[in-house]
Parts: structure tokens; sequence; C-alpha cells
């Protein structure tokens, strides 16, 4: 489980920090906002796939694994959106304990 969440973690730092991905993610997200068909779009073909398998894998339900994504690519995106650069191996890392002491204690 622990392992799952942080390779997770990691995948999802890695990818938002490959050139491009960040300020895509940016716009797409900001353009969401205010466009519901966007937003179905979103959900369904970019996020379920990997939501639901892992909800399947963490034994999870939907609200827990959607604030978990929620909650990691947030925190990347913002740190992207604020200083240009992908996070810190070394803020990734802080980031894992944190979800994984959240996901640990329920």
């Amino acid at each position: 489980r622990a392992e799952l969440l942080t390779s997770t973690v990691r995948w999802i730092a890695a990818k938002i920090g490959e050139p491009g991905v960040g300020d895509a993610f940016a716009g797409v997200f900001s353009d969401a906002v205010s466009d519901p068909d966007l937003r179905e779009i979103l959900a369904t073909r970019l996020q379920d796939p990997y939501r639901i398998a892992l909800q399947d894998a963490l034994g999870e339900p939907e609200n827990r694994v959607l604030f978990f994504i929620d909650v990691v690519v947030g925190v990347l995106l913002h740190r992207m959106g604020m200083t240009g650069e992908p996070m810190a191996d070394a803020d990734v890392d802080a980031l894992v304990a944190m979800v994984l002491a959240h996901f640990e204690k329920e």
C-alpha cells in the first residue's frame, strides 16, 4: 500500500515535471472551470482510468482516491505555477510522507 502510494506520487511528479506538461495541465484546468463539457472529458478520459485503478488496488472509496489525486496533482501544479520549476525531490519526499500519514491513519 505504501509502496503503491509512493510510486504513484513520484510518477505524477515526474509527469508534471516533463517539459510542457505542467503548462498544458494548467491551461486545461483553467479552461475547465467554466466549461462543464471539458470537465466531463477530463474526468472520464484523463482521471477515471487512474482513479479506478487506485480504488481497486487500494480498496479505498472514490471520495478518498479523488482526495489523494486532488492533493497530489494540486500541490505539484501549484509549485510549478509559482516557481516555473518542478517540485524538488526533497519536497516530493515530504509530500509522500504527508500522503502516507493520512492514508495510514484511516
